[in-house]
C-alpha cells in the first residue's frame, strides 16, 4: 500500500453509517472498502467506455456476407 494518495470525500449520513458499521463488521477499515470500491468502480467504468468505442462496431463486419463490400473504402460511413 505504497504511494497512497490523500483525498476527501463527503458521505450522506446512511453511507457513513453503514461503511463504520461494515468496517466494524469486517475488520477492515473504511479506508480499504473506499479504494476497494473505487478499484471496481474504475474497472467497470473503463470497460464501459472502451464498449461504446465505435471501431468496436465495424469489428468483423465484413465477416458477415450480407455485410457491407465496400468498408475498407467507406469506413467512416460505418463508425
Amino acid at each position: 500500500m505504497s504511494n497512497l494518495k490523500r483525498k476527501q470525500i463527503y458521505l450522506d449520513e446512511e453511507s457513513d453509517r453503514a461503511l463504520k458499521m461494515l468496517a466494524i463488521e469486517t475488520k477492515i477499515s473504511e479506508s480499504e472498502h473506499i479504494r476497494k470500491a473505487a478499484a471496481k468502480y474504475i474497472v467497470k467504468q473503463k470497460t464501459a467506455i472502451a464498449e461504446k468505442d465505435p471501431i468496436r462496431e465495424i469489428i468483423g463486419l465484413c465477416d458477415n456476407p450480407n455485410g457491407p463490400t465496400d468498408a475498407s473504402i467507406h469506413q467512416d460511413r460505418y463508425l
